[in-house]
């Protein structure tokens, strides 16, 4: 943060990938960040640097793996990058297991490549971005969801430097 009278961040051990990528794996990306009542939802362009949410979805919508569907068409999504939600401790817990279970119902629609990125502070990360825009507490909690999916995309291409040629 630029303003010094804002904590730092804490250091994320998130930019460790979660396991090596699907070969068919390809930009451009959408990232999920699935939580128990909504899906966040962000993209990223093609050449993997500009990443931004995009909409959220509620989850107890039943149709939301094809509304997620639609979501891929629109922006040319090749493949998935879905957040892990792990313990701090980096065990997985009932979250990670609820994540993972999501993750299984949507290939039943989606038949794309699919990976899970460790989020861990993605969503504080994200309260952070929001707040430091300066939006009240209504509007950060609207754009929360699918602004910790960008943090958890942004994250997944910062430990994946060969899927965009960037360095770290």
């Amino acid at each position: 943060m630029t303003d010094s009278s804002r904590p730092e961040q804490p250091v994320s051990s998130s930019r460790i990938p979660d396991k090596d990528l699907p070969p068919d794996f390809a930009l451009p990306l959408i990232a999920l960040d699935i939580g128990m009542k909504r899906i966040g939802v962000a993209v990223c362009d093609r050449f993997g640097i500009s990443c931004r949410g995009v909409t959220c979805l509620m989850r107890r919508d039943h149709g939301w793996p094809q509304q997620l569907a639609k979501v891929v068409r629109e922006y040319g999504a090749k493949s998935v990058v879905a957040g892990l939600p792990k313990n701090m401790d980096g065990t997985e817990g009932v979250q990670a297991a609820d994540a993972r279970a999501a993750v299984a119902e949507l290939k039943k629609t989606l038949p794309l490549p699919v990976t899970f990125q460790d989020e861990r502070l993605s969503t504080w990360t994200a309260k952070e971005r929001l707040y430091a825009q300066g939006l009240r507490e209504k509007k950060v909690q609207e754009k929360l969801d699918q602004t910790a999916a960008a943090v958890i995309l942004e994250d997944f291409l910062a430990s994946n430097p060969q899927l965009t040629g960037k360095k770290l």
